[in-house]
């Protein structure tokens, strides 16, 4: 990919994709991209190459997302960290004037590190944690993913997701973190469902097959066995972007610690991204090479400016000579994303693991009043 100045540099291993994977599930995302820079500077991003021709379900999703068309991803470059991210930007109440953040009691009390390229994208994503923490309870979204697993590519995959976070209310009573979804595709795993709710279910993930044959059969499946491993490369408890964004933190210190001159770390940033239509704050991460013990060559973040959580990652691995492309790690994208709709406890009634859903997958209190049985239908 051809990127415009500012290079300075961030980590995300393979585990801040993992992270911001969604955490996904029991149970990978698009392809690699070809760019250009169009006359006004920005860069379209094309995406996305099916390798599965065969896939048709995975092709009529992506296309009706329009992740086909040649200008999903869309950005400006800018030349410094001050320049893409002025107070005068859209998350300017999460950073004070010096690009520090500015809620004084952050759960990670590491200070950035100035003159390091990782210091100010740590001060952004912290300020970005505290808000996540304190103003998202729950959201829905269409997850499409795809994972590298044993060295394969996956076909793509694309789900439905309700998810309620844990919290804790003034009285003390905690909501467990709670999680719903439904897969719309590929053809093997259509109509499975997973239903987890943490402290029920001796800590398992019930799981609707889905797919062909035996596709009502429901299992409980421990997320942090072999049969999840062999599925999705992160635990379904790993969902919700309280913990996606403290995991980036968490290796963005660690980075800073193994590479604490910034000499093999570059970090570019750029302002205006376009995500399916979405503003977003994006930062490119390269590793030039393997010294150093990161985990990944090049990552792709992108923070939605309007609702301050991640909204597409993509990890790439080093290519196997000069002349090859890096191959690609994992990539994730959250489309129709609403935040705090005030998720019902319905949505996560067991009762929908059976029969045919009749409902939208994040069912809420208002419109359960609408329509009181639309849980579940034999």
């Amino acid at each position: 990919m051809t990127t415009p100045s500012l290079t300075r540099r961030p980590r995300f291993s393979r585990l801040v994709a993992s992270t911001l994977t969604l955490s996904c599930v029991v149970l990978g995302s698009l392809s690699d991209s070809k760019s250009s820079i169009a006359e006004d500077g920005r860069v379209a991003v094309q995406k996305i190459a099916v390798e599965d021709s065969t896939d048709q379900l995975s092709k009529q999703a992506i296309a009706e997302l329009g992740l086909d068309e040649p200008n999903v991803i869309q950005q400006m470059s800018a030349t410094s960290p001050v320049d893409a991210f002025s107070t005068k930007d859209s998350f300017a109440p999460l950073m004070d004037a010096k690009g520090t953040a500015s809620n004084q009691n952050k759960q990670h009390a590491t200070p950035p590190v100035a003159d390091h390229p990782l210091g100010w994208a740590l001060a952004f994503a912290e300020s970005h944690a505290e808000h996540i923490r304190k103003n998202v309870s729950d959201y829905s979204c269409k997850l499409i993913k795809r994972e590298r697993i044993d060295g394969e590519l996956q076909t793509p995959q694309i789900m439905e997701l309700a998810v309620r976070v844990e919290k804790d209310d003034e009285q003390g009573n905690v909501s467990p973190l709670s999680v719903f979804l439904q897969y719309q595709s590929p053809r093997t795993l259509r109509d499975r469902r997973v239903l987890y709710i943490d402290g029920e279910n001796e800590g398992k993930a019930r799981v609707r097959k889905g797919g062909g044959a035996l596709s009502y059969l429901v299992l409980s499946i421990d997320p942090h066995g072999r049969q999840a491993k062999e599925q999705s490369n992160y635990p379904i408890t790993d969902i919700g972007f309280d913990k996606i964004i403290n995991r980036l933190i968490e290796l963005m210190e660690a980075d800073m610690q193994l590479d604490p001159s910034g000499d093999v770390t570059e970090v570019t940033y750029f302002r205006n991204a376009k995500v399916l239509g979405r503003s977003a704050t994006h930062f490119q991460i390269v590793h030039p090479s393997k010294e150093g013990g990161f985990g990944f060559h090049r990552a792709n973040a992108y923070i939605d400016d309007e609702l301050h959580v991640p909204i597409r990652l993509e990890v790439y691995d080093w290519p196997e000579s000069a002349d090859d492309q890096p191959e690609l790690m994992e990539e994730y994208t959250y489309a129709d994303l609403k935040l705090n709709v005030g998720l019902a406890d319905a949505s996560f009634a067991p009762e929908r693991l059976k029969g045919k859903l009749t409902g939208p997958i994040a069912l809420t209190e208002s419109e359960l009043k609408v329509s009181p049985n639309v849980i579940a239908k034999d």
